[in-house]
C-alpha cells in the first residue's frame, strides 16, 4: 500500500469501559488503513467494538471509556497527540460523521439551509450566498427531488431517507479526507437503502474520500467495500478484500456471518414470492 495515499491509519488500538463489574477491554488490538476513494467495510455482532473503535477515531468516547494504547494517524497526522480545540477544528471539515439516525444530526428548529450555512461559514470564508450556492449544488448531488426546496424545510418534513441523504451532503459538503458511517441503512425501507448505497458510490467515485463503512448488512458491505474487517469480542479475526472474503472466509466466524446473511436472503426471496 501506498503510505502516501493513505488517509486514515490506525495501529494496535485498545480501548476499556469502566463498568460496575470493573474494567472491560472493548477493542483489543484493532489496526487498518484506507487509502483515499477506497471503503473499508467493519462488519461483527453487536457489542464486537466496531462503534467503539469509530468513536475512538473521532475522539468521542464516554468518559467511562478511554484508549489506553494505539495510534491513530489522519492524513498522517497523530490525532492521539492533539488538543481537544484542535480535533474540533479537525471534527466537520477533515473528518464527518454519519449516524444510524439521521434526526439527531440536525436542530430540529432550524431549516435544513440554515445548518448548512453555517457549518460552511463556520470552516471557510464564503459568504452567506455563496454558501446557500454550494449547500444547494451538494443536495443536487445527492440526487434529492427539488433541493432548493429542500433547503428551506426543516428535518421533520422530511422522510427518514430523505433526511438521511441530507445528512451524507451535510458530511461531504466540505470534501473531509475521512468519513465514517455507522451502520447508515439500518432503518431505511429498500427504496431508500437503494438510494442511500448510490449516494455512497457517487462519493466513491470522487476517489477523494476515504470511508469507514460499519455496517452489520453484508449486502451493503459486498456492493460498496473494497476491503473488509470482521470483528468479534473487539479484535479484528479476519480481513481481506471484500471478493475474497465472501467467497472464501477463513475464520469460523466469518463463515457464521456468511452463512446468516445466506439464509437472510432466502428468506426475504421467500416472502417476496408469497407477497
Amino acid at each position: 500500500m501506498n503510505g502516501r495515499d493513505t488517509v486514515l491509519d490506525v495501529n494496535g488500538l485498545y480501548v476499556q469501559i469502566q463498568t460496575d463489574r470493573g474494567m472491560v477491554q472493548a477493542v483489543r488490538n484493532v489496526s487498518f488503513r484506507i487509502e483515499a476513494g477506497k471503503v473499508l467495510g467493519i462488519v461483527g455482532e453487536s457489542g464486537c467494538g466496531k462503534s467503539m473503535t469509530c468513536l475512538a477515531i473521532l475522539q468521542l468516547l464516554h468518559r467511562s471509556a478511554s484508549i489506553v494504547h494505539g495510534s491513530i494517524r489522519l492524513q498522517g497526522r497523530e490525532l492521539m497527540d492533539m488538543n481537544e480545540g484542535q480535533i474540533r477544528r479537525i471534527r466537520g471539515r477533515e473528518l464527518s460523521l454519519i449516524l444510524q439516525n439521521p434526526m439527531t444530526a440536525f436542530n430540529p428548529v432550524l431549516t435544513i439551509g440554515r445548518q448548512f450555512i453555517e457549518t460552511i461559514r463556520t470552516h471557510t470564508d464564503l459568504s452567506r450566498k455563496q454558501a446557500k450556492e454550494k449547500a444547494i449544488d451538494c443536495l443536487k448531488q445527492m440526487n434529492l427531488p427539488d433541493p432548493e426546496r429542500v433547503f428551506r424545510q426543516y428535518p421533520f418534513e422530511l422522510s427518514g431517507g430523505m433526511l438521511q441523504r441530507v445528512m451524507i451532503a451535510l458530511s461531504t459538503l466540505l470534501k473531509p479526507s475521512l468519513l465514517i458511517a455507522d451502520e447508515p441503512t439500518t432503518a431505511l425501507d429498500n427504496v431508500n437503502r437503494r438510494n442511500v448505497i448510490e449516494a455512497f458510490r457517487t462519493i466513491k467515485t470522487q476517489g477523494k474520500t476515504a470511508l469507514l463503512l460499519v455496517s452489520h448488512d453484508l449486502n451493503v458491505i459486498g456492493e460498496l467495500a473494497d476491503e473488509v474487517a470482521v470483528m468479534r469480542h473487539g479484535q479484528i479475526v479476519e480481513s481481506a478484500p471484500v471478493d475474497q472474503l465472501f467467497a472464501s472466509p477463513k475464520h469460523e466466524y466469518t463463515k457464521l456471518l456468511l452463512d446468516a446473511r445466506l439464509t437472510v436472503g432466502i428468506r426475504n426471496e421467500q416472502e417476496s414470492k408469497a407477497n
